[in-house]
């Protein structure tokens, strides 16, 4: 007997929607601004929903959204959350197209596409901002393209169905990008450790693009080294008013290399970090070890889904302490299963004790969904924690928080990357004397500034914000004074004579001030300069004329990403390989997506008993029944999960329609039996089937359920047949659910 090649088949059906991404860049000074376009087509003979979910840098400011469909150019607005939500749902219902960008959490942002006509395209073009930094005399510029998939539970990192990121080894996603690097970035030496690039001089300034065809499976990441690290300040107009940005650079203490450390290494060997990444963490551990003197002290752990310390007190650092740790880093692997980094985190913690006298240093990917709970633990010691960022794609964003809620800071390791810079950096950190203290002069009182992070260190940049009632000029001072008797350090950034017309400063500044701002500031600033926060929305709505409007809902398209390289052994960037495990870490991957069959035998339902509103209504009466409720041997949010997996899958997007299709979602008892009686009587069985999930929207409500499911179920009451079953039969089979009157 003949056997079949193995095939491996994407879960974005046989086309791809998401055609190629197209990024340009400007460097200016310490500016970065960065236009993306990503171009869809809707091959399919349908109307679709697209929704892609995807990552910008850590603290940028996203500042505009336009949208080209066919010959029409759409321009963003900015919107309350609540409001743009609305306006969405309202223009899908009605036939016409809707697009809107929404803030899922620091660095991750979800488009969606709503009613892209069959054959349609469409561009979607965001441009964002933010400030680069001096680290001892080099800078780092990253672009983001891709999403690793992450440990942890959904719901309690806050993220809604739709925009949980997927991810699919059979998708590839063409990248094409090019910066232009203006100022003191343009004098240093350029390289990329994620890809080759062309450097090609013009005028005044370099021209960085991609020497080969790229995709979306791995950061950009470009270096600039032997710079000069300088202070300097800009200042623009802002309403009637000034603002300005001053970016200092003071000198490291003199101290700095003289002071002992106690380190407690703590080593992600999770799943995730399997291939190049835990390969990453092993050189830059060895690289940590060689850089301890015999005054340190040190301990180490590592952890996945529990943590193990293998040196478990803080010990000396001497030549055979190291020797033998040094050994023992050979067995280290990725194999301690999922990323449970609180729980190690909090173990570590208590390793010589939780008074303070220690810092962690963190190796990882950082792919956790949730970072509260770790903030949270690391915040409730005073221990600084400082992150090294492995990998081709690491959570950029989780690993900053961390690092700057405990005064620590961060630095990133490409799979080809040499580790030696970034340890050095970060060993002149931890060395350094703690700043108690900072003094900042400006030439005249500002209205406003922007607060200054907790962790300040001397070699890299400091940026400040301030807004002013008149044009300042002058000099404006910084002053670093460490704890103890440590001498001060300090910088000055001369402010230009004139200012520049250009409103994205003021943009800017706006969302630093909103990272402390109350609830009502943080929405006036963030409507008054149009900005993309997690209380705004972006919202463009095309109003199609009726002849060209959708006639049905749009079927969910949930664009996957790309996996990314090296990520859990999946291939590698230093060396192009597939392996079983990798097809495995596919399948796993994708055990969210799968049939009705699988969910019927892989989901328990309750058999608990719910009270049934014994009320129902027709048009105009509400009739009461006699009877006792009925026993209801289901449990609709058990269903409900099941249905809506169902829903948006990609495969399927439809609603069952028979009783057949019911029953194998589990509903059964009396429910399934009147109904059955209901159709053996004449009564249409679509009608009756459609009857009974309407009559589900109040616990989906408060399931919280995907909005494409909400969508389907409340779009069934517009069939009047529909409309008079559920009053005169099913709802009373169904009740409410005891919170349905708060979500209502």
């Amino acid at each position: 007997m003949g056997h079949e090649a193995a095939v491996l088949k994407s879960i974005a059906g046989p086309t791809m929607l998401l055609l190629a991404v197209d990024a340009r860049g400007r460097v200016d000074g310490l500016l970065f601004e960065l236009a993306v376009e990503q171009r869809y087509r809707n091959a399919t003979a349908t109307n679709i929903e697209a929704v892609y979910t995807f990552p910008v840098p850590s603290g940028a400011t996203l500042l505009d959204l336009e949208v080209r469909l066919g010959d029409k150019l759409l321009i963003g607005v900015v919107v309350e959350k609540r409001t743009a939500e609305a306006q969405y749902e309202e223009a899908i219902d009605k036939g016409d197209t809707a697009i809107m960008l929404e803030r899922v959490a620091d660095g991750l942002y979800t488009l969606n596409l709503g009613n892209l006509m069959a054959g349609e395209e469409a561009t979607i073009r965001y441009v964002y901002a933010q400030t680069l930094r001096f680290e001892h005399g080099s800078a780092r510029l990253t672009v983001p393209t891709v999403i690793a998939p992450r440990y942890g539970n959904l719901a309690d990192a806050g993220f809604q169905p739709h925009q949980v990121p997927a991810n699919d080894l059979g998708v590839q996603y063409p990248l094409t990008l090019s910066i232009e690097l203006h100022g003191p970035m343009a004098k240093g030496s350029v390289s990329s450790p994620s890809h080759p690039i062309a450097v090609t001089a013009i005028e005044g300034a370099i021209a960085i693009t991609l020497a080969r065809t790229a995709s979306l499976d791995r950061d950009f990441l470009l270096t600039m080294e032997g710079l000069k690290s300088q202070s300097s300040a800009i200042v623009a107009k802002d309403g009637e008013g000034y603002v300005a940005l001053a970016s200092f650079c003071t000198a490291v203490p003199p101290s700095a290399s003289e002071l002992p450390m106690r380190l407690k290494l703590l080593i992600d060997c999770s799943g995730s970090m399997a291939g190049d990444s835990i390969a990453a963490a092993k050189r830059a551990l060895h690289r940590i070890l060689e850089g301890l003197q015999p005054a340190d002290q040190f301990s180490l752990s590592v952890f996945g889904s529990n943590v193990v310390h293998v040196v478990d007190t803080l010990t000396a650092a001497s030549a055979s302490a190291i020797a033998d740790v040094a050994a023992r880093i050979r067995s280290i692997d990725a194999t301690l299963g999922g990323t449970e980094m609180a729980k190690a985190l909090r173990s570590v913690i208590q390793i010589g004790g939780a008074d303070g006298a220690a810092d962690i240093l963190l190796i990882s990917d950082g792919e956790i969904m949730a970072a509260d709970s770790l903030v949270a633990e690391a915040c409730g010691a005073w221990q600084r924690v400082f992150a090294v960022g492995i990998g081709s794609a690491p959570a950029e964003a989780v690993l900053r928080r961390l690092a700057e809620a405990t005064a620590g800071a961060c630095e990133f390791v490409a799979p080809k990357e040499d580790v030696e810079a970034g340890i050095l950096r970060m060993f002149a950190r931890l060395r350094a004397p703690r700043v108690e203290r900072v003094d900042i002069t400006w030439p005249l009182t500002p209205r406003w500034t922007t607060q200054l992070p907790r962790g300040l260190f001397g070699g890299e940049t400091i940026h400040v914000y301030a807004g002013f009632d008149a044009l300042p000029t002058g000099e404006v001072d910084i002053a670093l004074r460490p704890y103890g008797d440590g001498a001060s350090v300090t910088a000055a950034a001369a402010l230009p004579p004139h200012c520049s017309d250009d409103p994205q400063l003021a943009r800017m500044a706006a969302l630093a001030r909103i990272a402390n701002a109350d609830a009502a500031t943080h929405l006036r600033l963030a409507l008054d300069y149009r900005l993309l926060t997690d209380r705004t929305n972006f919202i463009v709505v095309h109003v199609r004329g009726e002849e060209n409007k959708a006639t049905q809902l749009p079927q969910l398209q949930k664009l996957a990403q790309m996996h990314a390289a090296g990520w859990g052994g999946v291939g590698s960037v230093v060396e192009s390989r597939r392996t079983a495990y990798a097809r495995s870490l596919e399948v796993r991957s994708l055990k969210c997506l799968v049939s009705a069959d699988d969910l019927e035998d892989d989901i328990p339902f309750s058999t608990t008993q719910e009270s049934v509103d014994t009320s129902v209504r027709t048009d105009s009466v509400a009739v009461s029944r006699s009877r006792e409720p009925i026993p209801v041997p289901v449990d609709w949010a058990s269903l409900l999960r099941v249905l809506d997996a169902q829903y948006t899958s990609s495969w399927l997007g439809k609603l069952p329609t028979t009783l057949k299709e019911l029953a194998r979602l589990g509903v059964h008892g009396d429910v399934m039996d009147q109904m059955t009686r209901a159709h053996m009587r004449g009564m249409k069985e679509r009608v009756i089937v459609h009857a009974f999930l309407a009559a589900l929207e109040p616990w989906a409500v408060a399931g919280g359920v995907s909005r494409q499911l909400l969508r389907a179920l409340r779009h069934l009451l517009r069939d009047s047949d529909i409309r008079r079953a559920l009053a005169w039969h099913i709802e009373g089979l169904i009740g409410k659910p005891a919170s349905h009157d708060a979500h209502s």
